[in-house]
């Protein structure tokens, strides 16, 4: 029995145009409330070059100064030039007409630059972003070329502008500079790095190391003694017990140095001999401020004119009386006066020592014969 063959209604084919149109419209409306797709809007098309894509595709955001105005609409490859810095890839732009309430060429101007950034740190989509011109540059044109600045924005850049983002390009290059450096330089760095008897020296303190970590281990050594000897712990534990003793007996007062620390009279004490300290200190200054004003003897003693020019005087005095004695002690020096003749003149000193000899024979006869000076003859007639 041959297939029937079903045919197909007006009716049926209304019902399937209405909703086929009616998806379209929808993915329209979609679409256009996206910003993706508006035929009736008009764009103005710029273009950028820049030496490497670094994963610029079409439909990535443009944006001006951070706020997306456009997208990419195409991505393709220059043809090589002579200089090596020459762009390589030339994307092509499409923004919205007006931005703002203004026309789009009048934000961005022939002093607008674009470059390439991210809009995330951990992302790997690419935007283009595009800096607000100036005054002093002109309205761009249809399909007009933007110069491109050499540094990469990363969100960052979007946020702080493309000045913040050279410096960290900057510092990136510095880095990438310092670590090459590192990797192919004689610095020590380099030597730590790519020496490998400094390798081998590590390797082998490493393994003197755990060497000597076994023998302590083991108890070998002095260190491994104390770590493993139990006698010394106990040692330890005494000592720690002692000292515990001793400090709770200073808690109670137990000793002189408990008392010291516990002792309410002792401290009374001190207390009363420190106030008898302060009165003593305050008893000499108030002598010392008596003296300095020149009351009692001392303070006349240090502050009256009178006594220091009767001191000057009698000293005056007592130089002129030593001078004179110095002039008579020269006099009799030089045998001059009686005192200089007794102390020079030779005759005098013959006719005192004889008369010295004649006393001691005297003296001695006297001794000998005392009747012979002492009996007193009388005669009367």
């Amino acid at each position: 029995m041959p297939p029937s063959k079903k045919t197909i209604g007006l009716s049926e084919l209304r019902v399937g145009l209405f909703v086929v149109i009616a998806v379209a419209v929808l993915i329209f409306l979609i679409l256009n409330a996206s910003g993706d797709i508006n035929p009736f809007a008009r764009k103005l098309h710029l273009r950028a070059q820049f030496i490497n894509a670094d994963g610029l595709r079409a439909g990535s955001e443009v944006r001006l100064a951070g706020v997306k105005v456009g997208k990419v609409d195409d991505v393709k490859l220059l043809p090589p030039q002579d200089r090596p810095d020459a762009p390589k890839v030339e994307a092509k732009l499409s923004l919205d007409s007006s931005i703002d309430g203004q026309p789009a060429n009048e934000r961005v101007r022939s002093d607008s630059t674009v470059s390439l950034g991210s809009p995330s740190l951990l992302g790997n989509d690419k935007i283009i972003n595009i800096s607000a011109g100036t005054a002093a540059g002109q309205p761009v044109k249809e399909n007009d070329l933007l110069p491109s600045s050499t540094g990469n924005q990363t969100m960052i850049g979007n946020l702080a502008g493309p000045e913040v983002a050279d410096q960290i390009t900057g510092i990136s290059k510095n880095m990438n500079e310092i670590t090459r450096k590192i990797n192919e330089g004689p610095g020590t760095l380099s030597r730590i790095l790519n020496d490998e008897s400094i390798y081998d020296s590590l390797n082998a303190a490493l393994i003197d190391t755990q060497s000597v970590i076994r023998q302590i281990k083991s108890g070998q050594g002095t260190a491994g003694r104390f770590i493993n000897d139990p006698a010394i712990y106990n040692n330890v534990n005494d000592l720690s017990i002692r000292l515990n003793d001793i400090a709770e007996g200073l808690r109670r007062g137990r000793g002189t140095a408990g008392k010291l620390l516990t002792d309410d009279a002792l401290y009374n004490k001190i207390n009363a001999l420190a106030d008898r300290v302060n009165a003593s200190i305050n008893d000499i200054n108030s002598i010392t401020a008596d003296i300095r004003s020149g009351r009692g003897t001392v303070g006349k003693l240090l502050t009256d004119e009178a006594i220091y020019t009767d001191a000057r005087t009698a000293i005056a005095r007592f130089n002129t009386t030593a001078e004179r004695l110095d002039n008579v002690v020269s006099a009799a020096q030089r045998g001059e006066g009686t005192v200089g003749k007794l102390l020079t003149d030779d005759q005098l000193y013959n006719n005192v020592n004889q008369l010295s000899s004649e006393a001691v024979k005297l003296i001695y006869d006297f001794r000998q014969n005392p009747k012979k000076y002492l009996t007193i003859k009388f005669q009367l007639f």
